[in-house]
């Protein structure tokens, strides 16, 4: 019975890896053959022609629509005079959508009044490259004059195309995220000495390397800490990864897209890869690309230490690191990279989150339904899993499985070796022979055995 059970729960093991792929020699989990993408997830809102009809965001929520060419969507928030506030849209066009040049989003965030409070223009920077572009705009509470009162704002999102560009709709996911102002008479902190002549960053090269699994988005995205993680990324693909910086670290990610099977020397595709990076409302922060044709190449963003005053900074790259939580990077592989090279890109992200964590501000709330902050919980759990999403393709999920087939297999023999012995206690305590003990697909005394 013995042998039969754990010959049975072997061949379970095995049939589970083959369902789901197998690990790589390298300890890289295997990529699957075609590229995954971000599904918008959410709640359904039909954004208004006119400021008039906008419907209304509700804070901490997530939201889902189309938009055409040339069409402008208008999206109602309602601001007290305490908070500041983020508003991030994303577009997402299919895979295979032709995009060039100046396609993309542009995001405004205006006051009852038609005042200003922020504005932001995405555009794709090449062709054909359908990855999920956007950011946030905001109305940061102190700073500036503008936007302060409490009031219905708006927020509108126009899309850009040129005549030759994929007509069809794109789907938007839109969020709206509320940050709690400070307590009254408390003091915001410094902010960092930060120098001209900044040094370039060093990456970090001690450690052994880990599997990551990057997520198609911000909700499925891959938590990694300090160390050296390895994915693959096929042509197409934008795998997202989050990395958790708590108030006055810094955080610097490196990127290593290594040599790939080669197929065509003659191909060099401008801004081949590419890493972006986004702050923890989605908003964003850099990035950096690069021409690739499958032999190695190294993108890196280092970002500002996290600093609540980092609102005030003239900078843009130090104002959008004003808060911890959870940054995001994302690893974007261009889709023409398949005519340089066959299947996926191997790619080394080392991640080196350094200085001590420090306090956090007097926030007169709780800042967490905002993204902001992060604890001790989150570093350690940070093991390179893409995090599960309802309803998501469960693409990741997959990519997972197939690397920890072996260990679920340990599990289910152990469990399965209690569950027989227990049965076996059982059966004698009873006066039953022991072998008479039922399969768990038996539906009763029978032969011994499955």
């Amino acid at each position: 019975m013995t042998r039969r059970l754990t010959f049975t729960a072997a061949a379970a093991v095995l049939a589970l890896a083959a369902l789901q792929g197998r690990a790589v020699a390298d300890g890289t989990p295997a990529a699957p053959t075609a590229p995954a993408t971000w599904q918008s997830r959410g709640t359904a809102i039909s954004g208004a022609a006119t400021t008039a009809d906008a419907p209304a965001m509700r804070p901490a929520t997530t939201y889902t629509d189309t938009i055409a060419v040339g069409q402008t969507r208008f999206y109602g928030v309602t601001l007290d005079a305490t908070s500041s506030a983020y508003v991030s849209a994303f577009a997402l066009p299919p895979a295979g959508t032709r995009v060039t040049y100046g396609d993309g989003i542009e995001m405004k965030l205006q006051s009852a009044d038609g005042s200003d409070c922020d504005s932001r223009d995405i555009h794709f920077g090449d062709e054909n490259d359908p990855r999920p572009i956007g950011s946030a705009v905001t109305r940061l509470i102190g700073v500036g004059t503008s936007c302060q009162t409490a009031n219905q704002y708006t927020l509108e999102v126009h899309r850009t195309s040129a005549g030759t560009s994929d007509p069809g709709r794109w789907p938007l996911e839109l969020r709206f995220v509320s940050e709690p102002g400070l307590k009254a008479g408390s003091a915001a902190p410094h902010a960092p000495v930060t120098g001209t002549d900044t040094p370039s960053p060093t990456p970090l090269t001690t450690g052994t390397p880990r599997p990551a699994q990057g997520g198609t988005g911000f909700d499925t995205a891959a938590a990694l800490k300090t160390g050296i993680w390895k994915d693959r990324v096929l042509p197409g693909e934008t795998r997202f990864y989050k990395v958790p910086v708590d108030w006055g670290q810094q955080a610097t990610v490196f990127a290593d897209f290594s040599s790939a099977q080669v197929k065509d020397t003659s191909q060099y595709i401008s801004g081949g890869v590419r890493l972006t990076a986004y702050s923890p409302v989605r908003e964003f922060v850099d990035d950096s690309d690069h021409g690739y044709q499958g032999t190695p190449t190294s993108l890196h963003e280092q970002l500002a230490p996290v600093s609540y005053a980092n609102r005030a900074s003239d900078d843009d790259q130090v104002s959008r690191v004003r808060y911890a939580g959870w940054y995001y990077f994302a690893v974007t592989v261009h889709p023409d990279v398949a005519k340089a090279v066959g299947g996926p890109v191997p790619v080394t992200l080392r991640v080196d989150v350094t200085g001590s964590a420090q306090a956090a501000p007097a926030y007169a709330a709780d800042a967490r339904p905002a993204g902001i902050g992060v604890d001790a919980h989150d570093v350690s759990s940070a093991n390179g899993t893409a995090a599960s999403s309802s309803g998501s393709s469960g693409t990741s999920a997959l990519r997972f499985l197939a690397f920890a087939s072996l260990g679920a297999g340990t599990v289910l023999l152990l469990s399965l070796a209690v569950w027989y012995a227990t049965a076996r206690r059982r059966a004698g305590r009873a006066g039953q022979p022991v072998d008479a003990v039922p399969g768990p697909y038996q539906q009763g005394p029978g032969p011994s055995g499955w």
